[in-house]
């Protein structure tokens, strides 16, 4: 990805064994590619393509570029980039954690 913070990706794929009407001929025959008049910055116009129906809009419909992405105003991630997953678990502070929570 070359954009940093929130994407939301809808894979538009046929399912050749049990959908027999959304083909591959459907999917070419109902999306086209948003064109390089459109303006991705309009967020009026983003929802407006969000909720077409007829046909299905191909590319990036949304871009905030003034949104601060999510990791970066959590505090978890301001003295160690790390991502949560790769980081080491002290076990006691997670259980000094949940009976903190019992006590509730």
């Amino acid at each position: 990805m070359s954009k940093r913070g929130y994407s939301l990706v809808d894979v538009f794929q046929p399912c050749v064994t049990y959908n027999k009407i959304n083909t591959f001929k459907w999917f070419k025959e109902n999306v086209y590619y948003l064109d390089d008049s459109y303006d991705p910055h309009d967020r009026s116009e983003a929802f407006k393509k969000a909720i077409e129906y007829l046909k299905f809009p191909l590319g990036i419909l949304y871009i905030n570029p003034n949104k601060t992405p999510y990791e970066d105003i959590l505090s978890v991630y301001w003295e160690e980039k790390t991502h949560l997953y790769e980081r080491e678990v002290d076990m006691d502070k997670l259980k000094a954690l949940i009976e903190s929570k019992r006590k509730i």
